[in-house]
């Protein structure tokens, strides 16, 4: 069994948060970026998700510590110093994934494959 600081695993495979693969819990920290607090039905508006919709994945983001939550007369979150730390991570960790796809893509299109 491997570890997953094994060396055979790229970097950005090791950084790429599983919990922000799905994009509506990337979104959610992307709009609870500048780290105040959010009304969670006008975040549940901007995704264009029901409350319902969104509920489980603030509830995860929540668990996980990457969001805080005041009750009140209305329900408002925020991005905690890890949700900011980890999205960071998880973001620079993508734009290399898309680069490295980007560089594929562009190799195979330039001419004929070598025989595997």
């Amino acid at each position: 069994m491997t570890s997953p600081t094994d060396a055979s695993i790229p970097v950005f495979q090791r950084e790429l948060d599983p919990l922000l693969l799905l994009p509506i819990r990337l979104f959610v920290l992307c709009l609870l970026a500048d780290v105040s607090w959010h009304e969670e039905g006008a975040l549940a508006t901007r995704l264009r998700v029901s409350s319902r919709v969104l509920a489980p994945h603030t509830d995860r983001l929540l668990a996980a510590g990457y969001v805080a939550r005041h009750e009140g007369h209305r329900s408002l979150l925020r991005l905690t110093e890890l949700g900011f730390e980890r999205l960071t991570g998880h973001v620079t960790a993508f734009q290399r994934v898309a680069s490295r796809a980007v560089d594929l893509v562009a190799a195979q299109r330039a001419g004929p494959n070598p025989p595997m």
